[in-house]
C-alpha cells in the first residue's frame, strides 16, 4: 500500500510541474500591426512564441518590431481592426471562406508567414511580454 501511495505522489508531482500555466494549447496572444485586405502582420505579445515567427523585423517606417509573421485574415472577421490585441491559434492550412477579398498586398511584411485562426475559446491565465 506504502509503493502504491509513492507511486501515485510522484505521478501527481510530474502531473503539476508538466502544466503549462502560460497559454491555452496552442493558443497565442496577438496586435495586429497593419492589415490590408485580409493581408496582416501580427506581433505576439503573450503565450509561448510559435517557430517561424521574426524575432525582428522594421517596417519601411523605420519602426522595429519583435515577434512578428505574417499572415492573412478572413474578410468575415470584420471586428478586428489594427493595433487590436486578440487571441489566435496556429493551423496548418489556411481557413476557407466564402467572403469576398480584394486582391491589395501589403507592400513591406515579414518573410516569416503562419496561417491563423481567430479564437474566442483561448483563456491565457498570465501574460509573458
Amino acid at each position: 500500500m506504502k509503493k502504491l501511495s509513492f507511486i501515485l505522489s510522484i505521478l501527481s508531482i510530474a502531473l503539476i510541474t508538466s502544466c503549462d500555466n502560460d497559454s491555452v494549447d496552442g493558443c497565442i496572444q496577438v496586435k495586429m500591426i497593419n492589415q490590408l485586405c485580409g493581408t496582416a502582420i501580427y506581433q505576439v505579445t503573450g503565450g509561448e512564441v510559435p517557430s517561424g515567427v521574426a524575432n525582428s523585423w522594421t517596417n519601411n517606417s523605420g519602426v522595429t518590431y519583435e515577434n512578428v509573421f505574417t499572415t492573412t485574415v478572413s474578410p468575415c472577421d470584420s471586428g478586428v481592426q489594427v493595433g487590436d490585441t486578440f487571441f489566435v491559434n496556429i493551423v496548418d492550412e489556411p481557413v476557407e471562406s466564402d467572403c469576398i477579398q480584394c486582391m491589395a498586398l501589403l507592400a513591406d511584411t515579414p518573410d516569416q508567414f503562419l496561417h491563423t485562426v481567430i479564437s474566442s475559446q483561448c483563456n491565457p491565465i498570465s501574460n509573458d511580454f
